[in-house]
């Protein structure tokens, strides 16, 4: 038995077999035969170059080290460059197949702290100006009638979240300013006058 031609025969087969698991989906059973295929070329080069050459056998081991890597990157390397290889490792999706409208969300972004009228009635949702664009809008659960001043405070898919605009009135004064004037009221009224009766002593 020429276990010399035996090494490098399982050794090529091996090899195939690499190949051969990317393309055909197996459960693993190729997979085993690849290993044990490896092995019984391990096996075969211990017997032709062990106890005469032990030199060639070490240089078939580094060689099926070196090799059993490369097909293997060799292999998916061809294959990301091929339509049949995109097919079989289901190319990733590109950025905007994962989240998409992302410009038109960079866009309504910078309207976020911007304030605008409502055109439609918002039941929660409809429509807004803000800046002379008209916007799809929602609010925050609360119906808000047309010509409402409002603020953009959130971008949510294609939509602005938008909340009724705080205003302070000045007709109503802030609490310190009312406790003032009150307490100078106060300090305004007259004296009380004294009660006009004897209360009965026991």
């Amino acid at each position: 038995m020429n276990f010399e031609l035996m090494a490098i025969l399982l050794l090529v087969i091996g090899c195939g077999l690499i190949v051969a698991e990317v393309f055909i989906p197996s459960g693993g059973t190729i997979l085993v035969m690849c290993v044990l295929a490896f092995v019984g070329a391990v096996w075969c080069a211990y017997k032709a170059w062990w106890g005469t050459s032990p030199g060639y056998f070490a240089v078939f081991i580094v060689v099926m080290l070196l090799l059993i890597p490369g097909v293997v990157i060799g292999v998916f390397r061809v294959l990301s460059n091929t339509r049949v290889g995109d097919r079989i490792l289901l190319a990733a999706p590109d950025l905007q197949e994962v989240t998409p409208y992302q410009a038109e969300q960079a866009h309504l972004s910078q309207y976020i702290g911007r304030t605008g009228t409502t055109l439609t009635l918002l039941t929660p949702g409809g429509l807004v100006n803000v800046n002379g664009e008209r916007l799809h809008c929602v609010s925050e659960g609360i119906m808000i009638p047309p010509g409402t001043t409002v603020e953009v405070v959130e971008v949510r898919g294609t939509r602005v979240l938008v909340r009724i605009a705080s205003r302070v009135t000045a007709a109503t004064p802030p609490p310190a300013a009312a406790s003032e004037a009150f307490l100078s009221d106060t300090d305004a009224l007259p004296p009380p006058a004294p009660l006009d009766f004897d209360v009965p002593q026991g």
